[in-house]
């Protein structure tokens, strides 16, 4: 029986390498050593969800570097596959954007490795379960005939939609749709479920940088140095949100995940390090704006009426009049 694991220590930029070669080779518990030994390919999820590196808002290059060199250095012959996907009404080339911050040096320094957009790779439908019934979606085919696990790489911070986005929430963006937010009203039903078929198994937290007050882009960056591993992306999503000063039975998606099955009890949970002494609290502040948004997201209509109809861009340019663009 695999027991979920959370391993938590503060970051230490001068050992990183040996941080996270610790719990990839094995020497502490959360190892992930021996599915990376059995496996032909694997992907690696950070979030990107900004055109440009932005503290507290994406992952690090330099972080997933890393964890690349630590896997590389166990097995050469195993595929790697890093990417993310490109959505939402202000959507920007990811190609260009992983370009910008520097994921495809990656792949021009180890063998083996892949950067992919996967907007633009071959999609196939599965079936997930959403209001009592079924729900077809597009993800992306790589994960149904190459990827044999997963891995997330998500950064600390508030969500003025979700609350907070951490392990579960880091993985919508493997939806290719680029107007995946006609979606949103099942987001917190589909979340647990998409992780599940991309077989996400394991989380490493790029914790140098977080996001408070607002986000996934508008908040404020705070430095927690915080490196979180784990082989349970439920028992990650419970323990970073407990460090972050969340209850994450107030966060929606995290409910239904538990409802689904994905998040373990948290009396079962092995927690190695003091993650008393490293919590930071973080508060959501929504801004007005957020508001008639939040209503939108919870809403296939409105959702509809927002971003799909012939007043969407009218609706937006007006909007724009008082409040800055996501992304400029």
């Amino acid at each position: 029986m695999t027991f979920p694991i959370v391993f938590a220590q503060y970051l230490d930029e001068r050992s990183l390498d040996s941080q996270i070669s610790q719990l990839v080779d094995g020497i502490t518990s959360i190892s992930l050593k021996e599915d990376y030994l059995k496996a032909n390919a694997i992907f690696i999820k950070p979030n990107l969800t900004y055109p440009s590196y932005k503290e507290g808002v994406t992952t690090r290059k330099e972080f997933v570097e890393v964890l690349v060199a630590a896997l590389r250095s166990i097995k050469a012959t195993t595929k790697i596959y890093i990417g993310e996907g490109e959505g939402g009404y202000n959507s920007f080339s990811m190609s260009d954007g992983m370009r910008e911050m520097g994921y495809f040096e990656i792949a021009d320094k180890y063998s083996n490795v892949e950067v992919v957009n996967l907007t633009s790779l071959p999609r196939r439908q599965v079936t997930v379960q959403a209001k009592g019934t079924s729900y077809i979606l597009d993800l992306p085919a790589l994960f149904f005939d190459e990827i044999d696990f997963s891995i997330t790489c998500p950064v600390p911070k508030v969500h003025c939609m979700t609350k907070v986005t951490l392990a579960f929430k880091n993985q919508w963006g493997c939806i290719p749709d680029i107007m995946r937010l006609k979606n949103h009203y099942v987001f917190s039903e589909l979340i647990g479920q998409i992780c599940k078929k991309l077989k996400f198994r394991y989380a490493f937290l790029d914790g140098k940088y977080g996001l408070d007050r607002n986000g996934p882009m508008m908040g404020d960056p705070v430095k927690v140095n915080w490196f979180v591993a784990s082989n349970s992306l439920g028992a990650f999503d419970m323990v970073v949100s407990e460090m972050m000063g969340i209850d994450w039975r107030t966060v929606t998606h995290l409910r239904m995940a538990d409802r689904y099955g994905y998040l373990p009890k948290r009396n079962d949970i092995r927690v190695a390090g003091d993650i008393n002494g490293m919590k930071r609290k973080f508060t959501l502040r929504r801004s007005f704006w957020n508001y008639p948004a939040l209503v939108a997201f919870h809403s296939k209509s409105l959702t509809h009426l927002a971003y799909f109809s012939r007043w969407a861009r009218l609706m937006h340019e007006i909007m724009y009049l008082f409040r800055k663009r996501p992304i400029e």
